[in-house]
């Protein structure tokens, strides 16, 4: 055999053994962009910078950051934030959807409606020691099948996924008594003692 070929098999069986030895990196540990966006802020010599501002949830620790880059990318400044009710990015949204039509129960009961429709992705922050308590990555989806001809719309579902651990963690969420805790429904919860 030619040495070039000898050499060019042992180099293809080595990258081929390292891919094998390396695991793929697990999405849920991966630390996640919500939002970005680029500002232009006046600093304090009176010039203008750009600055890229990112919002992130690191699903690992279940915490939330802000980083701020400059135009060159270098970091200016990262931040813990507190337990965040940012809105879902479509990313998300699209992931939240798959579990809830792939799980067996409730992807049959969508698929038996005449007209389905899941909507929402509201985000579910909850009191600790909830399945939705801080560290979670919780969306509230309605799941409803509307007849257009009678103009009648019927709930099938209120459904709770948590993308922290992409599980389901409600298929049947009662959302007037369990929902993100308010001055208003404090006292009607079924769950807060």
């Amino acid at each position: 055999m030619h040495p070039l070929l000898c050499r060019g098999l042992l180099a293809l069986a080595l990258v081929a053994a390292a891919a094998v030895a390396v695991p793929a990196a697990d999405a849920q540990d991966a630390e996640r962009t919500i939002r970005s966006w680029v500002d232009d802020v006046k600093l304090d010599d009176g010039t203008t910078a750009r600055w890229t501002i990112t919002h992130s949830y690191d699903a690992a620790s279940g915490l939330y950051f802000r980083t701020v880059t400059d135009a060159s990318g270098a970091l200016v400044e990262r931040t813990e934030m507190g337990p965040s009710l940012i809105s879902p990015n479509e990313e998300e949204i699209e992931r939240a959807r798959a579990l809830i039509l792939g799980d067996a129960e409730l992807g049959a009961l969508y698929e038996q409606a005449q007209a389905p429709t899941l909507s929402g992705g509201f985000v579910l922050l909850r009191e600790e020691g909830h399945p939705c308590g801080p560290g979670s990555r919780c969306l509230q989806f309605d799941m409803f099948d509307v007849d257009h001809q009678a103009r009648d719309v019927e709930r099938i579902r209120y459904v709770v996924v948590d993308l922290r651990t992409d599980t389901i963690v409600s298929r049947d969420f009662d959302p007037s008594a369990n929902a993100n805790e308010t001055r208003f429904n404090r006292d009607r919860r079924t769950d807060a003692r």
